[in-house]
């Protein structure tokens, strides 16, 4: 009966980490695959979010106007949407590098414009979703 139970669990180990070593095959698949030049959306699983908003920062000074952070934005393939009641541009990057096939990691911004629609500031936020 010891010798059942002492297989069972080492078959219950066997298949965990074979679970975990697929998991973790896709996720580097994943990241070598290249995004379809038809797709609209960005492809930043190889960018961090330190570095993608130090690079909108650089590229976006303060006094830019909405028309010119929507061009830079959709160039880049960073989904976005302008509310001019707030005068407010929010923007998302997805899958920034450090995602895996469970969690994703999300770059969220919004861009506020003052009344002479020039950029007065840029807030940014890491997000995480998953399990």
């Amino acid at each position: 009966m010891k010798s059942m139970s002492s297989r069972l669990m080492f078959l219950i180990v066997v298949g965990v980490v074979c679970a975990v070593a697929v998991v973790w095959w896709f996720s580097m698949r994943r990241d070598n695959q290249a995004v379809n030049a038809g797709e609209s959306m960005g492809d930043f699983h190889r960018v961090t979010s330190q570095a993608l908003e130090h690079e909108i920062r650089d590229s976006l000074p303060l006094g830019s106007s909405p028309d010119a952070v929507e061009a830079f934005l959709k160039k880049r393939g960073i989904e976005h949407s302008y509310d001019k009641s707030s005068r407010t541009l929010y923007a998302t990057a997805r899958k920034l590098k450090g995602s895996t096939i469970i969690t994703t990691e999300s770059l969220t911004l919004r861009f506020y414009f003052d009344e002479a629609s020039s950029l007065k500031s840029i807030d940014a936020k890491v997000n995480y979703t998953g399990p």
